[in-house]
């Protein structure tokens, strides 16, 4: 079969070159030459020690051109010095690397939309109309022993961008498309002994581009891995091992499906495969395989008592298949894993290994801050090692296969994964164009399905085969579901856009409210919110309310966050270095910093967000009443004593607090021994704030200076304590959420502080009592922003400690994390800086607060509960400026004392507002005081 596909592709291959039309601008044609798409051989962390595998990464000589025409056209000839050539390293992005320009979009094509051109002409301001479909010549030298001109030799990349010629040695090699799956050449005709020639010109866009406008940077280049193999004439071209546990779980059935390939010129003889697994060898005969032939194999074994894998107990049966030749000599040997686990949709409810488990999730782009879609091996670690750490269980890999390690981390350390195929045709939208209609792209897209789980199949993470996303319906829709049915019956398929082609029913970006209602609806089918609660900016509010709704109906299987990451690329302005975003490189089209919606920074820093993650998808829910710690365990695989709990009992100015903690007993390959996985905090005794001081205090108004509701101005010891007076103030900056729902010019009105009456109360020359009362005239006016006052003082004062919720930033939606406590930290980590700069820095419930620089103190304490936030700058500050640095700091500090601010919001950051228990209704009135001091 295989000699027959090679033949196939090489007459498309004659007749698609012969034609004037570019293969890159042809849907026909999805490659030339390339092999099948096979499982990963070898498992990714045993790689550099494989003797088969001579890896071809590091420096290559590159040239950059604006468009084909300019290319270097025969460059792959023999006789082309390519010495002068720059160098440019393999696996990157060309544009990471000082060559074009990075382009962010999410729905709108960053070239002209017209199928399949990628080269008409585009808008004169847009990047593509100068740079019109960039080409990346490649060019380097591989060095062939004669031990292995014997051998099969194979040419693999793992990913590039989005088209390739190769050439060997001045000869074509073959075409490839679909970036983000492997492309496969068998180049040993093409080889002698001594050094090689390799050359690969790469094209920026292709026809196959219309496939994949996903949200992201739009990056160029070889960016995965580049190998050779060294295979042996007769060997294993593929195989897929199964385990599929009966009903009770006491037994196993173990399936592995072995595909034998003979490239040599005559008959094999004689040869014997072997399963080795469990301790036992399961062994398979061939008589003989004619030259050129391929043939399959099957090997069964009946596993008794197996260990189940799940996320929770990532139980792992290594594996090895061998192939053995007529002698008896290992031929070939490749080492693997196997998970024993079940998963199934038993009518509304979703279910691995018979349990009725929540997908507790996380989207996730491939991305790093400098080399862009290229993201090394320590960095997926990274990656994993938060995700287990925030208490996550699933990962969606939107929206394309992921590098091989990142299965091999999740197999290894517990992740339940939906495995996304690289489909996306969002620019399109979802009326009469769409793609999935057009016969045309009929193969490229159950080409796209058939990488996907041909290379991932072994991987027992793997619990759902997504067909793509945001790419319509159709007739290509249907056919890459019945590929996937095809290739694979141990997991379940899925797709956003209609529940036809999916086993599960998805509606993404819901409110709570929504989700709820959705999951009474009778579809007999599992919910899934494939995406939900954006992360952008200083978001994640009311995500306790999702999960409360999840927890309560078993038809919902989970959710998963948009996104985990910032993607923003590191760049440099003089001595300055900042993460940019859409529009930052001079890029059109662009969609601005839509692509900064992450838990975490793109350096990896957690942004406060993530700690309400981690808080919010504990396994262990505790609760007290009548003195009683009753706890729930949301685990399902994992059992309560695995834990060590401890309750602790903290006072903090005659505030008894209970402090509960579950840690790990044991090591995990993500976290210590002693981790944190879940807790909770209880008041037993509450805080007592100090009482209302009436105007018999002993103070005098000396050094004080009111106008109306203002205090303009207070001398203590001779120093002016105010920068700006301490006023009424009611407006905030926006937040992304906020900006998107219009909330600027919605609330417009309270830049401008009315019907407020505040009272000044001398306590003593140190201390004034700080009385505000609100209340609303008739009319119906908007929420109010935030409801409290403002003042300025010093800049020298820049040291915070206070007693209130933290360390990290809160706001009335999203403070669960966020305990009670006493916490120091300088004024800079008071803030939080977001890569768009925005409202921040937000602490709840304080009781008092303390700034200082070393000399004196300006104490805050409240009446009752205080939201204070303090910045280095003023709200103006933050006005139409892009990025962090750019903020005027330092003249002063800001400091906002509030009774209640405005939440963030958690929905969408394109128009969905704030939960209204989360807002400030300005038709009731208000009272708040609080107590200024300085000493």
């Amino acid at each position: 079969m295989r000699k027959i596909l090679l033949i196939v592709l090489t007459c498309s291959a004659l007749l698609g070159w012969a034609q004037t039309t570019h293969d890159w601008e042809n849907p026909a044609v999805l490659g030339i030459n390339k092999l099948p798409y096979h499982a990963t051989l070898q498992l990714p962390s045993k790689w550099k020690e494989c003797k088969e595998i001579m890896s071809l990464d590091g420096q290559w000589f590159f040239h950059w051109s604006r468009k084909p025409e300019e290319r270097p056209v025969d460059f792959y000839r023999e006789d082309y010095d390519v010495s002068n050539w720059d160098k440019i390293t393999v696996p990157g992005n060309w544009q990471t690397q000082g060559y074009g320009i990075p382009i962010y979009t999410n729905i709108e094509y960053p070239f002209q939309r017209n199928r399949p051109s990628v080269t008409s002409e585009p808008p004169k301001d847009w990047t593509a109309y100068e740079n019109r479909n960039p080409v990346g010549s490649y060019v380097t030298f591989i060095e062939i022993t004669k031990e292995m001109i014997s051998q099969n030799l194979i040419l693999h990349f793992g990913g590039v961008h989005s088209a390739m010629y190769v050439w060997v040695n001045g000869k074509k090699v073959g075409y490839s498309q679909n970036s983000m799956s492997p492309a496969e050449f068998d180049i040993t005709k093409f080889l002698s002994v001594g050094k090689n020639k390799l050359a690969v010109e790469v094209y920026r866009w292709c026809d196959g581009s219309y496939l994949e406008d996903q949200d992201m940077w739009r990056l160029s280049g070889i960016f995965r891995e580049v190998q050779l193999w060294v295979r042996p004439l007769v060997h294993i071209a593929d195989y897929h091992v199964t385990a599929v546990p009966d009903q009770d779980f006491t037994q196993a059935d173990v399936t592995a499906d072995i595909t034998i390939c003979n490239t040599s010129r005559q008959k094999a003889r004689y040869l014997k495969v072997l399963l080795k697994i469990d301790g036992k060898t399961i062994e398979g005969r061939l008589n003989g395989l004619v030259a050129g032939d391929t043939t399959h194999i099957q090997l069964k074994y009946q596993m008794e008592h197996p260990r189940i894998w799940s996320a929770e107990k990532p139980n792992l049966y290594p594996f090895s298949v061998e192939l053995y030749d007529a002698k008896g000599f290992v031929v070939e040997h490749f080492d693997y894993h196997l998970g024993v686990k079940r998963v199934e949709c038993v009518g509304e409810v979703f279910k691995i290994n018979g349990k009725n488990v929540k997908l507790r999730g996380v989207n996730r782009h491939d991305h790093h801050p400098k080399t862009g879609r290229y993201v090394d091996d320590a960095t997926y670690e990274q990656d994993i090692r938060l995700m287990k750490q925030a208490n996550i269980n699933f990962l969606r890999t939107s929206h394309y296969p992921d590098r091989e390690y990142l299965y091999e981390l999740c197999d290894r350390w517990g992740l339940y994964v939906m495995d996304e195929a690289n489909q996306e045709s969002h620019g399109y939208g979802y009326a009469n164009e769409e793609m999935g209609h057009d016969e045309a792209w009929h193969n490229a897209h159950v080409d796209r399905a058939e990488s996907l789980v041909k290379r991932d199949f072994n991987h027992p993470c793997v619990i759902l085969w997504s067909l793509g996303n945001e790419g319509g319906i159709g007739p290509n829709i249907q056919a890459m579901y019945d590929k996937v049915c095809e290739l694979d019956s141990t997991r379940l398929p899925f797709y956003d856009c209609h529940p036809r082609y999916s086993a599960l029913h998805d509606y993404g970006y819901p409110s709570p409210e929504d989700l709820r209602r959705e999951a009474e609806k009778e579809t007999e089918k599992p919910l899934i919110a494939r995406e939900y609660a954006h992360a952008m900016g200083n978001s994640m509010g009311n995500l306790q309310e999702y999960w409360d709704v999840i927890y309560a109906d078993s038809s919902i299987a989970g959710a998963a966050v948009w996104d985990w990451v910032d993607q923003g690329l590191l760049k440099k302005d003089g001595n300055i270095e900042f993460y940019a975003y859409g529009g930052d490189y001079g890029d059109k089209p662009n969609l601005d910093a839509f692509c900064i919606n992450g838990l975490l920074a793109p350096d990896r820093t957690p942004h406060p967000h993530y700690y309400e993650v981690q808080h919010i998808y504990q396994p262990l829910q505790f609760t007290l009443k009548d003195n009683q710690l009753d706890i729930v365990n949301r685990d399902y695989f994992t059992d309560i004593s695995e834990y060590d709990i401890t309750c602790d009992t903290i006072v903090v100015d005659k505030e008894r607090l209970l402090n509960v903690h579950a840690r790990l007993k044991t090591d995990k390959p993500w976290a210590k021994k002693g981790f944190v996985v879940a807790s909770a905090q209880f008041v037993l005794s509450p805080y007592v704030s100090p009482k209302a001081i009436t105007a018999t205090a002993k103070g005098s108004a000396k050094g004080i200076t009111i106008d109306g509701n203002t205090l303009t101005s207070w001398i203590v010891n001779n120093r002016e304590v105010l920068k700006a007076p301490l006023e009424p103030y009611f407006w905030k900056p926006e937040n992304d959420n906020q900006h998107a729902a219009g909330f600027a010019s919605r609330v417009a009105v309270w830049k401008q502080v009315t019907d407020v009456t505040v009272k000044y109360t001398v306590i003593d020359d140190h201390s004034i009592l700080v009385n505000m009362d609100y209340l609303p005239t008739a009319g119906d006016r908007p929420v109010i922003p935030k409801l409290g006052m403002r003042m300025r003082i010093p800049a020298d004062m820049t040291h915070i400690e206070y007693y209130g919720r933290g360390p990290w930033e809160n706001y009335p939606d999203r403070k669960h994390s966020a305990f009670l406590g006493h916490y120091k930290m300088p004024l800079s980590e008071y803030e939080t800086e977001y890569i768009h700069p925005q409202d921040n820095g937000c602490r709840t419930d304080i009781r008092w607060f303390c700034i200082t620089n070393g000399e004196n103190t300006l104490r805050i304490d409240g009446l009752q509960p205080l939201c204070i936030r303090a910045w280095n700058y003023g709200e103006e500050n933050l006005e139409g400026v892009r990025h962090p640095h750019e903020i005027q700091r330092g003249q002063f500090v800001n400091l906002n004392i509030d009774l209640n601010i405005h939440g963030v919001g958690g929905i969408d950051t394109w128009g969905r507002r704030t939960l209204p228990q989360y807002t400030i209704d300005s038709n009731k009135p208000y009272h708040y005081a609080f107590i200024l001091s300085w000493y």
